[in-house]
């Protein structure tokens, strides 16, 4: 929590920062690697288009819409997101990402604890 926080802080009272972060680089890049490892093997191959921008920014709708702040939200935002796409995606094929495109101005602009509340969108609070 020391590095995180304040790394300069965490160098001065004598904490390996350097190791540290070279660890916990090593084990998300072993997490990584197994999750790519379980997604060729139960797709049955691996292409270029794991990384397309599209996928990135598919995961950061995801997180935006359940919220970063707390620890369910990635697993809340998945669950809303891919429920929308498909919600919406019936209705007008050709125009979803504009629909979802929507939402989201308006879940930024308004607020998630405000997005269901519609009579506190014009007041301050």
């Amino acid at each position: 929590m020391a590095v995180r926080d304040n790394r300069l802080r965490a160098m001065a009272i004598g904490v390996p920062v350097s190791a540290r972060l070279a660890v916990v680089y090593t084990i998300a890049a072993g997490i990584a690697g197994a999750a790519g490892a379980l997604m060729a093997q139960t797709t049955g191959f691996a292409s270029l288009d794991v990384f397309a921008l599209e996928r990135s920014a598919d995961v950061m709708l995801m997180l935006v819409i359940g919220g970063v702040g707390w620890l369910y939200g990635g697993v809340v935002g998945a669950v809303v997101f891919k429920l929308m796409h498909d919600v919406i995606s019936n209705i007008t094929p050709q125009y979803w990402t504009f629909w979802m495109g929507l939402f989201l101005v308006v879940l930024v602009m308004v607020g998630r604890e405000r997005l269901f509340k519609p009579w506190t969108w014009m007041g301050r609070s």
